[in-house]
């Protein structure tokens, strides 16, 4: 993300904290962004209307209107403040210089999965799987902030780990994109598929500390390539 990019999404999801903004308007705020999560998917975006959000969420559609502008910006809103919650999360790991290769690649990867099963993630992608064509620029954007942010952050902490001596990695990006499709393809189809479907605590580091070994496997130093 450029960092015009990273200005805007910035100045966009933290509205929300400004001084003009008092408890009850972000209250207000966070009640619409509930019922409408709740709605998309339990009726589909096409389906939901602004009445449906403000009868659940109570306010008013000014008040809606005011906030988001319209059902999409309610949409976009909800993705982006997502989407930089959970990348605060990762560039956080990323910073993290002390930690061994294992134990940052297991927290990313630990952070990614809490995300697939966080109720408004899920909202969010199930409403881009079944309606993105729809709305293809929040769609792009999705892809922009997200997954494509989160393997940069990946890339980046791998290319430093080669270059501090812990790893090899020759193609950064590539290792990126295959090591986060490793963590979450599988939990992500289950969840699209079979969205009550629960693991627990210890089923998931089972299946992240497998993936985390598998991967550093052809990543050490001293593996072959």
């Amino acid at each position: 993300m450029d960092r015009g990019s990273a200005r805007e999404l910035t100045d966009r999801t933290t509205d929300k904290d400004s001084p003009t903004v008092g408890p009850r308007g972000r209250a207000r705020r966070q009640a619409l962004l509930d019922a409408a999560a709740a709605l998309f998917v339990e009726k589909g975006f096409e389906k939901t209307t602004l009445t449906d959000i403000i009868g659940r969420a109570g306010g008013s559609r000014a008040t809606l209107y005011e906030h988001f502008g319209d059902k999409e910006g309610l949409f976009r809103a909800m993705m982006e403040e997502n989407s930089a919650r959970i990348q605060e999360g990762l560039a956080a790991i990323q910073a993290d210089e002390r930690a061994a290769p294992e134990d940052g690649l297991t927290r990313f990867a630990l952070h990614l999965v809490a995300a697939l099963f966080d109720d408004r993630t899920m909202a969010i992608v199930r409403v881009l799987v079944s309606e993105g064509g729809r709305i293809p620029d929040i769609a792009e954007a999705f892809f922009r902030i997200g997954p494509e942010t989160a393997q940069r952050r990946l890339a980046d902490y791998l290319a430093r780990q080669t270059a501090a001596g812990a790893l090899t990695v020759v193609e950064p990006e590539t290792a990126a994109r295959g090591f986060i499709g490793m963590i979450t393809g599988n939990i992500l189809l289950r969840r699209l598929i079979l969205p009550e479907l629960s693991f627990s605590r210890e089923e998931v580091e089972r299946y992240v500390g497998r993936a985390v070994t598998l991967f550093l496997s052809g990543t050490r130093p001293n593996a072959e390539h």
